[in-house]
């Protein structure tokens, strides 16, 4: 080998080792960069004539596995899914309760059928009615609260929704950007491979926000669909979406749209589809459990307590529900409307045979023409029965009165003596004439004997009968509907209230569990990348000790042939 050529091969390894120390140099630097991935350098061996001249640096960076990157980004999206659930589950699952709390349910239930009990032991009582329509009270208090924790989570997730579809969007134009800065870029560059290192980390960060897929085409140019819709492109295509302001449980959101389609149905995984699903399926379904157990709980106990009349008879009964004039009536039997004084006792008795009355206004009309009792439409639609005259009270006995197609008593199907009103767990409440009057609330029932007469006593201070029925209407199986995850069944109302909170807090704990499970897997992929692909820095600072005795070594045959070169000068001279 002649000098030049000696001198030739000494600066291509001179500059090599250059090359790789400020590779090595990089690669510690970056060492804590998520998603950097330590680059190398290719050598070639540099051929002129059939001879060696040397070494080139023919490419600068990483590969690395491409399947290994997709099992990455479907994990961060499960993980990024079942994240979104625990939080929101958990405080759910708090403000329930479990069995036992005092402030739980099932405890305001039992205490409610306490207080009832001890109510029809001492049925004149007003100190027993209080204490029991406060009870009844804390129950509509808590599924009031249960109710307004649910809406509250909703509403939370659906501006979380918002905020994760701005932070979509910022990650599609930094992988759009990364297109851009890569077009032209010299494959095989040390730009290329920190550049595709940087995008990988975008796709990976987006993946556990929304389950999307990609490609990579012949020209280095990525590009990213979610569901169906493509978004990243020649350019980006944003999401939009809007948080709604105020959510309750009949709020219809908003789609997220691209360019004006929805493409909500096509979202899955990630914690947007995670956010999608909790706020549309799985807080719904538990407000739909809340509502099956307050309405049950109001239609039951409202029905015994329509069965009965307070001592002494109200002055007048107001209707929950909303009617018209010509609304038609259809019922059978007979209803007894009786007109009483303060000690119970029968002032006017009326009594209706139902099947002759085929509207609301024919009812209205039939008691109008009694000489102590109206009935009237109020602007709200409900229907007022009172007493004409000021010492006198209004008693319903049923009879055998059947109303409706659900087949109620006369009173309960307009309400009339409704311990709770409400239709569902966060409007549920005690009637508020009630509470203000505990001596309101019905604890016996009217006198139905035929030959009941005016003078004749109706109803008194020690009737315990409808008071008896409620507190055994805890010790019955109930027929519930499915709802949420809880199908038909039949059982008592507390049992119902602890299969409630036995189903959410399994949910709870799943939902825990899952993600953790995968969390876990998610977090192993990245530590199984890094450790193949990631930066070694005990191995780069050797690689770095090499590469500068490689570089000494190229430096001395270069002073060495320099060396060479002046004495045969010398000579030469």
């Amino acid at each position: 080998m002649s000098i030049r050529a000696a001198q030739s091969a000494a600066l291509s390894s001179l500059q090599a080792s250059q090359s790789g120390i400020a590779v090595s140099s990089n690669n510690i630097a970056n060492a804590s960069v998520d998603g950097y991935t330590a680059k190398s350098q290719t050598l070639t061996t540099n051929v002129s004539s059939g001879a060696t001249t040397g070494v080139s640096v023919s490419a600068t960076g990483s590969t690395v596995d491409t399947y290994l990157l997709k099992s990455i980004n479907a994990a961060a999206s499960d993980a990024g899914y079942a994240e979104v659930f625990t939080d929101p589950l958990a405080m759910v699952a708090n403000a329930l309760g479990t069995v036992g709390e005092d402030d739980a349910l099932t405890t305001l239930i039992s205490d409610l059928e306490t207080s009832i009990a001890s109510l029809a032991a001492s049925p004149e009582s007003q100190s027993a009615a209080a204490v029991a329509l406060a009870d009844a009270g804390d129950i509509a208090n808590s599924l009031n609260t249960l109710s307004e924790t649910v809406q509250d989570q909703r509403a939370q997730a659906d501006q979380t929704i918002e905020e994760t579809v701005d932070q979509i969007n910022s990650l599609l134009h930094q992988i759009q950007s990364y297109n851009d800065q890569l077009t032209g870029v010299a494959s095989g560059s040390m730009s290329e491979s920190e550049l595709t290192d940087a995008r990988n980390q975008a796709i990976q960060n987006l993946s556990e926000l929304a389950d999307v897929t990609y490609f990579t085409n012949s020209n280095n140019q990525t590009q990213i669909y979610l569901g169906g819709t493509l978004v990243v492109g020649s350019q980006v295509q944003e999401l939009e979406y809007d948080a709604t302001a105020l959510v309750t449980e009949d709020t219809v959101f908003g789609d997220i749209t691209v360019n004006g389609t929805s493409i909500t149905d096509q979202i899955s995984g990630g914690q947007l589809g995670g956010l999608i699903d909790l706020r549309d399926e799985t807080l719904p379904a538990i407000q739909d459990e809340l509502n099956n157990l307050a309405v049950t709980l109001a239609d039951s106990i409202n029905a015994i307590t329509n069965l009965g009349t307070s001592y002494p008879g109200a002055s007048e009964l107001t209707s929950a529900a909303s009617l018209a004039a010509t609304d038609a009536f259809a019922g059978t039997g007979t209803v007894r409307l009786v007109a009483t004084d303060d000690s119970g006792t029968a002032q006017e008795i009326l009594e209706i045979d139902l099947s002759t009355i085929a509207t609301v206004q024919d009812l209205m009309d039939e008691i109008n023409g009694s000489a102590n009792m109206t009935a009237t439409l109020n602007a709200d639609g409900t229907l007022t029965i009172a007493s004409s005259n000021d010492d006198y009270g209004i008693s319903i006995v049923n009879m055998d009165a059947v109303v409706g197609a659900d087949q109620q008593g006369f009173s309960d199907y307009f309400g009339l003596n409704d311990m709770f009103s409400g239709t569902s767990a966060g409007t549920i409440s005690v009637n508020a004439a009630w509470l203000a009057d505990p001596g309101l609330m019905p604890t016996g029932s009217g006198s139905d004997d035929a030959a009941l007469a005016v003078g004749d006593s109706v109803i008194s201070s020690g009737s315990a009968d409808v008071a008896e029925a409620l507190a055994g209407l805890f010790d019955e199986n109930i027929g519930f509907d499915a709802a949420g995850g809880l199908g038909s069944t039949t059982t008592s109302l507390s049992d119902y209230a602890s299969e409630i909170l036995s189903d959410i807090a399994r949910q709870a704990s799943d939902v825990e569990t899952k993600a953790s499970v995968a969390t876990s897997a998610f977090g192993e992929l990245v530590e199984s990348f890094s450790n193949q692909y990631g930066v070694n820095v005990d191995e780069e600072a050797l690689s770095l000790s090499n590469l500068e005795s490689a570089y000494e070594a190229a430096a001395a045959i270069l002073e060495i042939t320099q060396s060479m070169m002046d004495t045969l000068l010398e000579m030469v001279r």
